[in-house]
């Protein structure tokens, strides 16, 4: 089992809806995206900076989420805005004597954009909101 730490930011969703919910991240309110309808997970703070979520007061802070995410066996590809589950793996039927087993598929799917690495799960349960960092971005000093 692969888990990492990684950057999720939600945009005009309270993160409240996340971590107040048993689901926590729930791919029915994911907009269509490069990889398809998926719950997305960065490397790169700065690249989820892109979707915090603004707090709707005059403080000015925003939120984003670092997601404890198990990534497992992922596939690397291009921009696929069709997926709705990750690939396939390569059949087994040859080492098996040409019996063909159930089909497998990967776990996660990754890819790279805006400067981060990206990590997208298909399924709810592979992402535990662990925190919600509060912060105001600085631009004076270049933060983000």
């Amino acid at each position: 089992v692969n888990e990492m730490e990684l950057f999720h930011g939600t945009r005009l969703n309270d993160p409240k809806s996340i971590y107040g919910s048993e689901e926590g991240f729930d791919m029915r309110f994911s907009a269509q995206g490069m990889w398809g309808q998926a719950n997305y997970f960065a490397v790169n703070a700065s690249y989820s900076n892109r979707y915090a979520h603004q707090i709707p007061d005059k403080s000015g802070n925003n939120q984003i989420f670092l997601a404890k995410v198990l990534t497992g066996d992922s596939s690397s590809c291009g921009s696929d805005s069709s997926l709705r589950m990750p690939p396939e793996k390569p059949s087994y039927a040859a080492a098996t004597g040409g019996v063909k087993l159930a089909q497998l598929r990967y776990d996660t799917v990754t890819g790279s954009t805006g400067g981060s690495i990206v990590y997208m799960t298909y399924d709810n349960l592979k992402a535990y909101p662990a925190y919600l960092i509060t912060y105001q971005q600085h631009k004076r000093f270049g933060f983000f």
